[in-house]
């Protein structure tokens, strides 16, 4: 998953907080072919990559440089809205750790009761530029 945000370096503390893997960038992109792919002349892209434990996802981090510097509203309500749906071994844990950081949950967790995920353990989180982040705890 790729997410836009802001400020990689505020960015990148949250999300690995929350992967506890590896951090690859940031990395740089410009030139011809970067203008071409985004469609904004001038832009520079800077990426960074964080991995998560079982080496299997990757969240991509792009703070857009020269871009167009338009803000969306990425409140879950709005048609088209995208979340990340981290599964964490601990939920409790997990919330305390970024309590301490400042993120606190928009309720208290909850118990899935039907469909695929009956069982998991989940609460939605305020992550970077408002991006609503669903940690989600496998039943034991």
């Amino acid at each position: 998953m790729g997410i836009t945000v802001s400020d990689m370096k505020g960015a990148v503390e949250f999300y690995r907080g929350l992967t506890g893997g590896e951090v690859i960038g940031p990395l740089e992109k410009s030139g011809p072919a970067v203008e071409a792919a985004t469609g904004y002349p001038g832009i520079v892209v800077l990426l960074t990559f964080l991995t998560f434990p079982d080496g299997d996802t990757v969240i991509e981090l792009a703070e857009y440089r020269n871009g167009s510097g338009e803000r969306i509203d990425p409140d879950n309500g709005r048609i088209g809205a995208a979340h990340p749906a981290i599964l964490v071994d601990d939920l409790d844990t997990t919330l305390a750790r970024l309590a301490e950081r400042g993120t606190k949950a928009l309720s208290a967790p909850m118990v899935a009761t039907a469909g695929p995920l009956e069982g998991y353990r989940y609460v939605y989180v305020l992550g970077p530029d408002d991006v609503r982040v669903e940690l989600l705890q496998p039943p034991h």
